[in-house]
């Protein structure tokens, strides 16, 4: 990436005041892009490995309160992270990356398109590490701590016990800030940090209004969404997608219709934005105001 930063510090007047009252508040923090003049901001956090679950309840969380006028802030990794970040875009909103490497690295290098698209988007990437600096193990619970520091609420989507988005919740509860959690099928390992969260007082966070709400913010007016001219194929096709994905030849069952009619009617629907494919045909219902 090339790069185009400033180095921020406590006392210049455009260092963070949140991140200066820390203790341990980092003597230099890179920021490339910008940090934005947003009232509130928000972190949404959770494991790398995520699922589809976690995935859409990042992004979904993250597109509310982006439309709510609210900073999106996440760590910049895959899973979870990602999610938020590209929730937010897609919302039209502003989202800071908070990251573990220098400014000018792309960690994982999976995101080198969302971290430009951040950029490109009015947003920024920050660090308290050195240009050029990797990936280490040790600087992503160190930077966690960043995160919150900038955040009015830290909400954990999807984690496993001891998973580093529990530190951030840590962090959070010990600067006042706070903390939210998805709740999930208790089975489910990605559950445990979120349960063990709720059992300690955090507010259950099921969707971006119960963040809003908490927060004593308004939740924004829900935009009419007006569907484009479909016919018995799309409608039906429509009808039959859910928010988990589904397979071309279970669609094309439910709906009626032969496959082949079913794939092209499926990317009709996802030229029009009312799906997303996955790999394998495998389609979802994608997340839209009034729809």
């Amino acid at each position: 990436m090339s790069l185009d930063a400033r180095t921020l510090r406590p006392g210049d007047g455009h260092y963070p005041e949140r991140l200066a009252r820390l203790a341990d508040a980092p003597r230099e923090l890179r920021v490339r892009g910008e940090l934005g003049t947003a009232a509130c901001s928000v972190a949404l956090v959770g494991a790398r490995a995520t699922d589809e679950y976690g995935e859409l309840l990042a992004r979904d969380l993250a597109a509310g309160l982006a439309r709510a006028g609210v900073s999106v802030i996440s760590g910049g990794a895959a899973g979870v992270d990602g999610a938020a970040h590209r929730g937010a875009l897609e919302a039209g909103g502003h989202t800071v990356a908070v990251l573990g490497t220098g400014v000018d690295v792309a960690y994982p290098a999976q995101n080198r398109a969302l971290f430009a698209r951040i950029l490109e988007s009015g947003g920024a990437l920050v660090s308290e590490l050195p240009d050029g600096s990797r990936g280490l193990p040790y600087h992503f619970p160190a930077r966690n701590r960043i995160i919150a520091a900038l955040a009015d609420a830290v909400v954990v989507v999807r984690a496993r016990q001891g998973s580093g988005s529990l530190i951030t919740a840590s962090w959070a509860r010990a600067q006042g800030v706070k903390v939210f959690a998805v709740p999930g099928d208790v089975r489910d390992a990605l559950s445990a940090g979120p349960l063990a969260l709720l059992r300690e007082g955090a507010a259950v966070a099921a969707s971006a209004a119960d963040v809003l709400a908490g927060l004593g913010l308004a939740a924004p007016a829900p935009v009419q969404a007006t569907l484009p001219a479909l016919d018995d194929r799309g409608s039906a096709l429509l009808r039959a997608l859910g928010r988990r994905p589904r397979h071309a030849d279970e669609l094309a069952r439910e709906a009626g219709i032969p496959v082949g009619a079913a794939l092209a009617g499926l990317l009709t629907l996802e030229l029009e934005g009312l799906c997303e494919q996955r790999p394998g045909h495998y389609f979802l219902r994608r997340s839209r105001e009034g729809i």
